[in-house]
């Protein structure tokens, strides 16, 4: 009798601290179950998100929805302005002329396309070489020559979308200091490396790559199989990403979901188990009404050497 009375009275000191631990769903409100014993077997059923607990579908819909408009109103950061422009860099280096810099920007003006960096290695003015590694000292950031294909995919934390979007690949991870050195093939984004940080908690430390090596490894990371990553069209309607967003946390039972907006793209990833499921959405873009008239005012606007500031 003795023994018993001690299982049940430690059954119930286990079921009090899951119940302080998980009594509150997070969601002002909430119309979930308030009887203790209802509510215990119901949290077997919630879902974390951002850290925080939601009891029940209708909950942690609303939530996220919420948290996906807070994500999509966050203005783009804009860009620094204290680098020295690329071509600018890249004369005082001695590997290139004022005049070339200028022929350079008046064949990028004509095709509206391409960044200055690319002009550069097309007209034959610069190697890749050089043009990496004045991005490298553009950025303040070291060079890499080259990497491992196979050290690259076992880094597949970030989405695909995201790496082809700002070129960029993951190419080593120390779990001393849980820092990944990610390489890029272009501009150096700040921003994009903070949202990964804050989704992923590590540290990022980027550095330059060459951009036809950074290309080419993610036109072949593209045809390998991805199974644990989603992508989805763009799309507009927050309720419609949240709706999909949860149902797929449910198909999948998952215990924790963390979300970012890295650029034009909300990440969700899902932790089920010891596992994790990407999802990718792209934001829908602009009307084309608005896209023409940004067009039409670059068009309008005359670049100057001074304003290679981009490769």
């Amino acid at each position: 009798m003795r023994r018993l009375l001690k299982v049940v009275t430690w059954l119930d000191r286990w079921i009090k601290h899951l119940e302080d631990k998980r009594s509150e769903c997070g969601l002002p409100g909430c119309s979930g179950p308030k009887n203790p014993w209802s509510r215990f077997v119901h949290h077997r059923s919630g879902t974390y998100l951002q850290g925080v607990f939601y009891c029940q579908r209708q909950c942690l819909e609303t939530a996220l929805t919420a948290q996906l408009a807070r994500l999509h109103a966050i203005a783009p950061p804009a860009r620094p302005s204290n680098r020295i422009p690329l071509g600018l860099l890249m004369v005082a280096r001695g590997w290139l002329t004022h005049e070339q810099v200028v022929t350079a920007l008046a064949a990028q003006q004509s095709a509206h396309s391409g960044q200055i960096g690319e002009w550069f290695e097309k007209l034959g003015f610069a190697t890749e070489q050089q043009v990496t590694s004045a991005l490298g000292l553009q950025w303040g950031c070291p060079v890499t020559s080259s990497f491992d294909s196979a050290a690259v995919a076992a880094l597949g934390r970030i989405p695909l979308g995201i790496m082809e979007a700002f070129q960029m690949l993951p190419l080593h991870f120390v779990s001393a200091t849980n820092t990944i050195y990610v390489a890029f093939g272009q501009r150096v984004d700040h921003a994009a490396l903070y949202a990964i940080e804050k989704l992923l908690d590590w540290r990022t430390q980027p550095c330059v790559a060459g951009r036809k090596i950074v290309a080419e490894e993610l036109v072949r990371m593209r045809q390998q199989p991805r199974p644990r990553e989603l992508e989805f069209g763009p799309m507009r309607d927050f309720a419609e990403i949240g709706r999909v967003s949860v149902s797929y946390m449910l198909r999948l039972g998952a215990d924790e979901a963390r979300l970012a907006r890295v650029g034009p793209f909300i990440w969700l990833r899902l932790r089920v188990q010891s596992a994790h499921t990407d999802l990718l959405f792209r934001l829908g873009l602009e009307s084309p009404r608005v896209q023409n008239l940004q067009r039409l005012s670059l068009r309008a606007v005359p670049i100057s050497a001074s304003e290679a500031v981009n490769m």
